[in-house]
Parts: structure tokens; C-alpha cells; sequence
């Protein structure tokens, strides 16, 4: 059902766009790079705090193939840390994602140009870890466990970013987006409040023109 929609989304575009610049697109047309700050939780998780949010970094790869100027569809191949924080102790579990989303993007306007993009990703598990202190009976304990075996090895959920392009050059711009999912899938292996990833994201990058623009 997901991919008939996909496919039926995807015809879609290329309809609408094919009478449009049919010398240009469509093609494979650029490729990015970038890199930031992650802001993440887990919500539906009686474990973990759900205010306090966990902190780590995203690097991601990019190739976009484009229909038309305005629309256009992406891929990805990102390094995401996200997790959570406990809900008692000083303690944060952090788990190392290696992502791959999938998303339509929509530009507007000339230089600089806004984007928005909504999608899904799938992601796998590198590793997971719980770092932090707490106290018992007056001595600070120190942890540093490696929990991976805890966490489901898979993840899946929704996406939806935007931002905006600069020109640098002929065959570069530079951006900046924000970035947000939303996960489906429990991440624990043991758990009984159907515990979700959920993170935030900024990031700086360029991207490199393959060909014209």
C-alpha cells in the first residue's frame, strides 16, 4: 500500500513537470553535504524524562533528482546520535543511528531559495551506551554501560524538514535546514509503553551542481 502511494505520488510530480524545461529535467542534479546539531527525546517512555532532551551531532550525504525547478525527490545517507535522558537519574542513554531518508522537496523563490521536505527514514542501530553518575548511599557511582542489546536494531518514522539555499558559486550553494522526525517503531526490545524516537535537527552544508543548475 506504502509503495503504491509512493508510485502514485511520484507519477504525479513527473506529469506536472514535464512539459516544463524538458531539456533540463528530468535528471540527477546535485549533490550536498552537512553537518549539525541534534536535539532529541523519547516520548511514550516512562524511563526517560520527557522534558530534558539529549544532545548529539548529524552528518549526512545527499543526492536530489529533480523533475522540474520546483519540485524534486532525495536520498540520504546520515550518522545520527539521538536518545533521551533518564527520568530519575543524571544519566543519558545515546544511540547512534545510521540513517537512510527518503523525501519530496519543494523550492520556491529565486536567491536565496526556500525549501521544504517531507518523507521517511528507516535507520539501524550502530550502537547504544548509558553514561552518567548518580549516588548511592553517599558515593557517587560512575556508569558507562554499553546497552545495544536493550534496543531494537531497527527504527522507521516520518520526517519533515526546511530551510534555505544561498549561491556561492555557479556549482555551489551553501544551506541551512532544520530538521525534525518523528519515529513509529518501539526502539526497546523490552517494554510495555511503546517507547519512540523523536529528534530535532540544524544543520550547515553546501551543495555541488552536477552540470548546470
Amino acid at each position: 500500500m506504502i509503495i503504491r502511494i509512493f508510485c502514485t505520488a511520484l507519477s504525479l510530480i513527473f506529469l506536472n513537470c514535464i512539459n516544463v524545461e524538458g531539456q533540463k529535467h528530468p535528471r540527477f542534479r546535485y549533490l550536498s553535504l552537512d553537518a549539525g546539531l541534534n536535539i532529541a527525546g523519547v516520548h511514550s517512555g516512562s524511563r526517560f524524562d520527557r522534558h530534558k532532551k539529549n544532545f548529539g551531532t548529524n552528518i549526512s550525504l545527499s543526492g536530489n533528482y529533480s523533475f522540474c525547478e520546483t519540485r524534486s525527490i532525495g536520498a540520504s545517507l546520515a550518522f545520527e546520535q539521538k536518545g533521551a535522558v533518564d527520568n530519575v537519574f543524571d544519566i543519558n542513554t545515546n544511540l547512534n543511528y545510521l540513517s537512510l531518508p527518503i523525501y519530496f522537496q519543494w523550492v520556491t523563490g529565486k536567491d536565496p531559495r526556500l525549501f521544504i521536505t517531507t518523507g521517511a527514514y528507516t535507520a539501524w542501530l550502530v550502537n547504544a551506551t548509558r553514561r552518567g553518575e548518580y549516588v548511592d548511599g553517599g558515593q557517587t557511582v560512575k556508569v558507562n554501560d554499553n546497552v545495544t542489546t536493550d534496543f531494537r536494531p531497527l527504527d522507521f518514522g516520518l520526517l519533515f524538514g526546511f530551510g534555505m539555499m544561498v549561491r556561492l558559486y555557479d556549482d555551489f550553494d551553501f544551506t541551512v535546514t532544520f530538521r525534525g522526525s518523528a519515529g513509529l517503531s518501539n526502539i526497546l526490545i523490552h517494554a510495555t509503553d511503546n517507547p519512540k524516537n523523536y529528534h530535532f535537527n540544524i544543520s550547515l552544508g553546501y551543495i555541488y551542481y552536477i552540470g548546470f543548475r
